[in-house]
């Protein structure tokens, strides 16, 4: 496998974040919970879920510190990369409100 960058690694990312959110609120959505708790649960475990992803805070594992670094599978022998750590937790509340989105 190698690891490239063909640019499309931000928008791979941003459906990763996305697919967090609707997994966890599909989640939240099965005990009897207030909508707008629902929400503000949802975009505050997505965001601490991906900050770790992220590395914002770092943590250790067995007293060594571990950095996570993600990477997509985008064909069979091609993995994209960001070269570095994702920034995921930028997007959580950007895309909370569209998985929010009722009907009226």
């Amino acid at each position: 496998m190698k690891v490239v960058s063909t640019g499309s690694f931000d928008d791979l990312q941003q459906a990763l974040t996305a697919e967090f959110i609707r997994a966890i609120k599909a989640e939240l959505e099965k005990v009897d919970t207030p909508d707008d708790l629902v929400e503000q649960l949802t975009g505050s475990i997505a965001f601490a879920v991906t900050s770790v992803l992220d590395d914002v805070a770092g943590f250790e594992a067995d007293g060594r510190p571990v950095s996570p670094t993600l990477t997509f599978q985008t064909s069979d022998e091609t993995l994209e990369g960001a070269g570095g750590n994702s920034w995921m937790h930028e997007y959580v509340y950007r895309l909370l409100p569209a998985a929010f989105e009722r009907s009226s």
